[in-house]
């Protein structure tokens, strides 16, 4: 690991000065080494720490920065949060907010592990889950939920925003930047372009185009900046996201009614007006059936797909959709027929289903055929979205003509969440053959080597097991436990050789605040 250097008293006026000399000898990376700036980050970082007069007074409180995905958007959010919780000023009570907690808390969990790798810092602190403590200054960092009326009356001295292209108003933004009480409070906001032209980015893109706000600093950049995003690299991501997508992310475009996950001419490369729907396997080939379930409104749809060795390509075999209403749902006994009459006329390597959607049924079946849990979070619903849009752009899929599924993939639209990405529906619409044909296809991309079909066991015979589920109908309810997490010291401080901010911080205030 490289030896941090210590801070003395000439070391705190250069802070001071030059945010950037303050990141580059204590903001420590997860190899052990501080940062190395890029010169776009230093300029950024110059540009907005300017004075403006003799009494050293900041020229903006206000910094929008949109660069491409990947170009250290969130490190350099993370420094500036921890610059101006040890080097701004006393009493700093710095904020990290987007449009939901949890994305609110990557550039605060960032700065959190870059303090835990330094122990000068790490010294100088008390952490816990969402807060992190400076006692020596009675400086705070925190990280904010997104509900707008209660978070009135903060006196933040740096609020940062991440991606606000997904803030729904601006209430959030309001009542965190309304701080008469500091001399120069500072909001950071780093993003990249949104989609609508009504929304709060897109009024302060306007702003700092125009440059109607002297208090503003605006960076826009639609090139890559940073050395490390390589040619290969965006070839790779504009072979895997919608164009709409793809010119957001990295090429930093505003991009309005542009975000249709299909393109008809995609989807037709991709159907092969030859094909039939199979009614039972063949040869050797492992087969992946997958359930997305709606009793009433939603479709249950089960889909059946393998991978062919010769060509490489995935293909769709079979499908079968349930339709229910509101007083006459699908039948979970219906559905678990369909899937065990289709274990047995097809190899079927994994039966994929949403452990919450199907949990009884995948828990009794799991004694006779292979289940695979498949959970529907944001990460895994992202990367069956990316999964199901690279074989069709990219023509690796083969479907038979099927009028459900054509008219639904061509109404999806690629979703911008905090998160990422995912297919989502119109108002009104469905995206179920979408989303179980990307269950099946994601893991018939994989094509795992398994042991397909029925186990070997003492398992009972398929009309055994039939008229066991017929006489268990009762699904097991998933139980929801609710753990009160306490409010705890995560990380110990050690000690050290050399001095602390703790140590120095009467000194500080002394000659430098």
């Amino acid at each position: 690991m490289t030896k941090i250097k210590p801070i003395t008293r000439e070391k705190l006026i250069e802070y001071k000065k030059d945010i950037s000399v303050f990141l580059q000898e204590q903001y420590i990376l997860e190899d052990g080494k501080p940062i190395a700036l890029e010169e776009f980050q230093k300029k950024i970082l110059r540009d907005i720490f300017q004075t403006k007069d003799k009494n050293g007074l900041r020229k903006y409180n206000l910094a929008l920065v949109g660069v491409p995905k990947k170009n250290g958007k969130s490190t350099l959010a993370s420094g500036i949060a921890l610059y101006m919780l040890f080097a701004d000023v006393s009493n700093a009570e710095v904020y990290s907010v987007a449009g939901d907690k949890d994305q609110a808390k990557i550039i605060f969990q960032m700065t959190k592990k870059a303090i835990e790798r330094n122990p000068i810092l790490l010294d100088s602190v008390k952490i816990y889950k969402d807060e992190i403590i400076v006692p020596s200054t009675n400086s705070v960092y925190k990280v904010l939920s997104a509900d707008a009326p209660t978070l009135h009356g903060l006196n933040g001295s740096a609020i940062i925003f991440d991606e606000i292209w997904n803030q729904p108003n601006r209430d959030l933004y309001d009542a965190l930047t309304q701080s008469p009480v500091r001399k120069e409070p500072l909001t950071f906001i780093v993003t990249y372009a949104g989609t609508d032209q009504a929304s709060l980015l897109y009024e302060l893109y306007k702003t700092g185009v125009q440059k109607k706000d002297a208090g503003m600093y605006f960076f826009w950049s639609e090139n890559n900046l940073a050395k490390w995003v390589t040619p290969r690299y965006l070839e790779q991501q504009r072979m895997r996201l919608p164009a709409g997508v793809y010119q957001r992310l990295h090429e930093n475009k505003w991009v309005q009614g542009a975000n249709a996950f299909l393109t008809k001419a995609e989807l037709d490369k991709c159907i092969d007006p030859i094909l039939k729907p199979q009614l039972s396997g063949k040869g050797e080939a492992n087969y992946f059936l997958a359930v997305d379930l709606g009793l009433t409104r939603d479709r249950t749809v089960l889909t059946i797909c393998h991978r062919n060795k010769e060509d490489n390509l995935i293909y769709l075999d079979y499908i079968r959709t349930f339709q229910g209403t509101k007083s006459d749902p699908v039948l979970i006994s219906d559905v678990e027929e369909s899937i065990m009459a289709c274990n047995k006329s097809f190899n079927v390597a994994k039966n994929i289903f949403d452990p919450w959607q199907m949990k009884s049924t995948a828990e009794r079946m799991k004694r006779i055929i292979k289940v695979e849990e498949f959970t529907f979070t944001s990460n895994s619903i992202q990367k069956l979205s990316q999964n199901l849009f690279y074989l069709f752009h990219n023509s690796l899929i083969r479907i038979f003509p099927h009028k459900l599924l054509e008219e639904e993939l061509l109404s999806l639209n690629a979703a911008e969440k905090s998160y990422g990405w995912r297919i989502d529906h119109k108002s009104g619409g469905f995206s179920d053959h979408s989303v179980s044909l990307g269950m099946s296809s994601m893991f018939a991309v994989q094509n795992d080597e398994v042991d397909a079909g029925f186990l070997i066991t003492d398992s009972p015979t398929f009309d055994e097991f039939m008229k066991e589920m017929e006489e268990e109908k009762k699904q097991l309810e998933p139980k929801i436990i609710e753990v009160k997490e306490e409010r705890r010291q995560e990380s110990i401080s050690p000690k050290q050789n050399f001095p602390t901010l703790r140590e120095l911080e009467q000194w500080r205030k002394e000659h430098i605040i």
